[in-house]
């Protein structure tokens, strides 16, 4: 038995979650959880809240409202959109929390007491008609290695982290007056320090060969390390060395240090230390996220735990954007789907298998969702459904024939395929099953326990509602998701008596999506 601590990137409580957040991050976590649990190890899904970043201090200046209300309000709104997708997490981590803050200066003295950071002289930007540091998103200007839009934190285009001193045309968002850059005293991250024994450990990893290799070039070309602290009145202060006090962490580093807390949190509650289980060579540490968190996620976070004695992570899923209708999710343009309220007009079983197969390798750029891939997965799922119904209901001869080997050997493939966080390649492996198994055709009441017992744990964990239900319908309550032997009981089953479960995508929410995206592609396209 393995453990498997799996980390999706904790979202800014800045808004809610769109279904590009949900489809490239926080459902593919949960497949992968799910999928764990049923090859029989233990799973667990932490993540969190990154409160400490300047979107939720912005959207509470322009609310009149104090942070934490509207940080409160919005995590809310996170877990509900979750929830909406079927998607708990076991551990939720508020990084405002004594315990998180507390949990995040121990990381940070264990870097200094291995002699990891630096306290340097370096620089902030600064407003002189406002009289103040500022920092992330409150600077903006331009990328210089690719000149994309971007804030003083990370380039979402290249992927760039930015320092402050490279920032092209800096000015302050929240009056619009040029920036300028002042000395100040901060924390280092020494990579370059780390860089040559990371690069190794990357080389030697499962991680996929496009994020490996841009984290080993981001190792190569850092010369300087990565600043860690900021002048900044929202977030974990630091309380030493002197030179630093009253400066707080940087979010990429503290924010995304929710996975700790969680971790230890969970090991608590399992009454497990948390040292040995992180240790331990059956761990796995998975982390998930989308492009623009990458650096941070590769380099900073992977060489923190380096740093510290532990294991790098087992892996790490990466995707680009999804775009939706051609251009990226974009909440500033009101260019997004909101989860919560698309799950209360389409069935959550179309929205995971949808989202979930639009997932493509990172780099390809082709994360595309439109309400015709909706319309599609609804009619898959209702094929499927069709099958599994047809066979229940004509059912008259139990084949009791042990697995096929074509039927095992897919299987198998699909077992790789979510190990080594190819979504993609899973679903194509579950279409080619079912098309192997032949449940469609009329088998003239034959139908073999195992075969459908199997193909509904391949489909449980993308869409856990329908497998649960028709393998408890087909097997009874006991029946469990399983790639061993099905919990089938002797004998033909009863004939379904309830509704399908994919519902067709509603026609009113198809026309409303029409009307809304594409009627505006349509004039912006005529020039209208």
């Amino acid at each position: 038995m393995r453990t498997y601590f799996v980390c999706p990137a904790p979202p800014c409580p800045n808004g809610k979650l769109h279904l590009g957040h949900v489809g490239g991050v926080y459902l593919l976590a949960d497949i992968f959880v799910r999928f764990q649990r049923m090859a029989g190890h233990r799973a667990h899904y932490i993540t969190g809240a990154d409160e400490h970043g300047t979107y939720t201090l912005v959207k509470a200046r322009k609310l009149g409202q104090p942070v934490s209300e509207v940080a409160q309000e919005h995590i809310d709104e996170i877990l509900q959109c979750l929830r909406a997708m079927h998607i708990t997490p076991d551990v939720f981590v508020r990084t405002s929390s004594e315990i998180h803050k507390d949990n995040a200066l121990a990381i940070f003295g264990e870097l200094q007491e291995a002699g990891y950071v630096e306290v340097r002289s370096g620089v902030q930007l600064y407003c002189e008609h406002c009289d103040q540091f500022v920092a992330d998103s409150l600077a903006a200007g331009n990328c210089p290695a690719c000149n994309s839009p971007t804030d003083s934190n990370l380039c979402e285009n290249c992927g760039l982290a930015i320092r402050h001193d490279t920032l092209c045309n800096a000015r302050h968002t929240t009056c619009g007056h040029d920036l300028v850059l002042r000395p100040i005293e901060q924390a280092v991250f020494d990579t370059p320090r780390l860089a040559q024994a990371l690069d190794t450990a990357i080389g030697q990893s499962a991680w996929p060969e496009p994020i490996g290799d841009k984290a080993r070039a981001w190792l190569a070309s850092d010369m300087q390390g990565l600043p860690m602290s900021r002048h900044f009145s929202h977030g974990v202060e630091l309380l030493e060395p002197e030179r630093l006090f009253g400066q707080t962490l940087l979010t990429w580093f503290e924010g995304l240090w929710c996975f700790d807390t969680g971790i230890r949190e969970q090991c608590a509650n399992d009454f497990r230390d948390a040292e040995s289980t992180m240790q331990d060579p059956s761990t796995r540490l998975m982390f998930f996220m989308g492009q623009d968190n990458r650096f941070y996620y590769t380099v900073g976070v992977t060489g923190a735990l380096f740093a510290r004695g532990y294991p790098i992570p087992t892996n790490h899923s990466i995707q680009d954007f999804y775009k939706l209708e051609g251009e990226k999710f974009s909440t500033s343009r009101d260019h997004a789907l909101w989860t919560d309220e698309v799950a209360r007009e389409v069935d959550p079983n179309i929205l995971r298998y949808a989202l979930a197969r639009i997932a493509q390798p990172f780099g390809k750029d082709e994360n595309e969702f439109d309400v015709d891939k909706l319309i599609t997965a609804a009619s898959h799922l209702r094929l499927w459904e069709d099958a599994l119904r047809q066979l229940a209901n004509n059912a008259r001869i139990l084949d009791s024939r042990r697995l096929r080997s074509r039927l095992r050997i897919l299987a198998q493939r699909y077992a790789d395929a979510i190990e080594e966080l190819r979504f993609w390649d899973g679903l194509d492996v579950v279409d080619r099953y079912f098309e192997v198994a032949d449940f469609a055709r009329d088998n003239s009441g034959m139908w073999n326990a195992m075969e459908i017992s199997l193909f509904l744990s391949l489909l449980y964990p993308v869409i856990p509602e329908l497998a649960i239900r028709y393998g408890r319908h087909f097997f009874g309550a006991a029946w469990q998701p399983s790639f061993g032997k099905p919990a089938a009981k002797a004998g033909l089953p009863p004939k379904i008596d309830f509704a399908p479960l994919s519902a067709a995508v509603p026609t009113d929410f198809i026309a409303a999506y029409n009307e809304r995206f594409r009627s505006q592609s349509a004039q912006q396209n005529s020039g209208m």
